[in-house]
């Protein structure tokens, strides 16, 4: 590797330390958003709810697989229930975590 070239803390090879200080602003920015993210009133109510639609989402597409997708609109419907099922996870990943 060249001299040039820094270590960050995952050991990934960072070009110069102009570079290092853009990725260690990112990461504090970030990190702001996310306190900020979790100090928010509506933070918790939006976890419990993506958190316990997360759970009872596959048993809205559990019968679409069971009889079967055959027509178009079907598939889109399952494919919806599906997205929102990820978007209801993403969002109550957190829930009672601490």
């Amino acid at each position: 590797m060249p001299e040039s070239t820094l270590q960050n803390e995952n050991n990934s090879a960072i070009g110069s330390p102009a570079d290092a200080g853009e990725a260690t602003g990112g990461r504090q920015r970030l990190a702001a958003l996310y306190d900020r993210y979790r100090q928010h009133a509506l933070t918790t109510p939006l976890e419990v709810v993506g958190f316990w639609s997360a759970i009872a989402l596959p048993f809205l597409y559990l019968p679409l697989l069971l009889t079967g997708i055959s027509t178009q609109g079907e598939l889109l419907t399952f494919v919806g229930l599906l997205v929102l099922n990820v978007a209801a996870f993403l969002a109550g990943h957190g829930h009672k975590q601490e």
